[in-house]
């Protein structure tokens, strides 16, 4: 998990763009994010004074509390993005022959070895007169996600 710096600061409210929004402090632009149910809890509007604490990201600052002049801090929650049912880490070990017999299972015929990522494999793979077709295995063989092969990362004639 990336470490971000922790960062505090107060400013007034420049410009609000949906749940992002630019806050002056200082002589700076600096660009914060709320998220959706943030913009519920904490409505944001331009010229207002607030005082916020996040962690600072490549592009922004991820509000985790926030408030305005004289009032009630209030705390952000950021879930984690869910990636739908079929997308989940089981606890097994990483196994590319159980990924090889589970493609193959599933109608797939696999070019190469499964090429291992930290949560789940990639696998280069046909089915009958079909594209290449990369998929995404979990360690558990359940293929969460299919997509066109990028010619240019496995290698292959477009």
């Amino acid at each position: 998990m990336p470490h971000h710096e922790k960062i505090a600061l107060r400013g007034v409210i420049e410009n609000v763009f949906a749940h992002r929004f630019t806050v002056l402090s200082k002589g700076q632009t600096h660009l914060a994010d709320l998220g959706p149910k943030g913009a519920e809890a904490f409505p944001l509007v331009e010229g207002l004074t607030v005082t916020l604490e996040g962690e600072r990201r490549p592009s922004e600052i991820k509000v985790l509390r926030i408030s305005k002049k004289g009032g009630h801090p209030v705390d952000i929650e950021h879930k984690k993005p869910h990636h739908g049912p079929k997308h989940h880490h089981p606890d097994v070990a990483a196994d590319p022959e159980l990924i090889l017999k589970a493609v193959g299972k599933a109608g797939w015929t696999v070019e190469g070895e499964p090429e291992r990522k930290p949560k789940h494999f990639e696998v280069l793979a046909y089915q009958g007169e079909g594209d290449w077709t990369e998929l995404h295995v979990d360690f558990a063989g359940v293929i969460y996600k299919e997509k066109p092969a990028d010619a240019h990362k496995w290698g292959i004639e477009a």
